[in-house]
């Protein structure tokens, strides 16, 4: 299972963008092993310029298998939030919830976010596919 964040998606749209990120997401889409959640489809169709953009990639979001934001992936984000604060690490709440997931699901996250490299020094269950800026 691979869990491509919203920083992924954004990245793999950009005509000048990572090609390694985009055959990779391609390959993962393909194979049926790309995911998502009601919170990066939220965060994706909210950048939509037009009605006809959203609903195309609305349709496209919806046909991948849609992880559920349970309690215990709750829990999971109380706790990165919490352990990661008194560390002096402050991450947003979207990429916590995001990270919780990926770790309940025992899944790959792919990402272009720097904040989620940040937490696996300390949560090494979260297991990350980063393609940073310099690829």
């Amino acid at each position: 299972m691979i869990l491509i964040d919203t920083s992924a998606w954004i990245a793999s749209f950009k005509k000048t963008g990572n090609h390694e990120l985009k055959e990779f997401m391609k390959q993962a889409i393909v194979s049926g092993l790309a995911v998502t959640s009601p919170v990066i489809i939220l965060e994706l169709l909210q950048g939509c310029r037009f009605v006809g953009e959203r609903d195309a990639l609305k349709i496209k979001l919806e046909s991948l298998d849609i992880l559920s934001i349970t309690l215990s992936v709750w829990e999971q984000a109380y706790e990165l939030g919490f352990s990661l604060r008194r560390k002096g690490l402050t991450i947003p709440p979207v990429d916590l919830i995001i990270a919780a997931l990926a770790i309940e699901n025992k899944g790959l996250l792919l990402h272009h976010d720097e904040h989620y490299e940040m937490i696996v020094p300390h949560f090494p269950t979260l297991r990350t596919k980063y393609f940073s800026s310099k690829h």
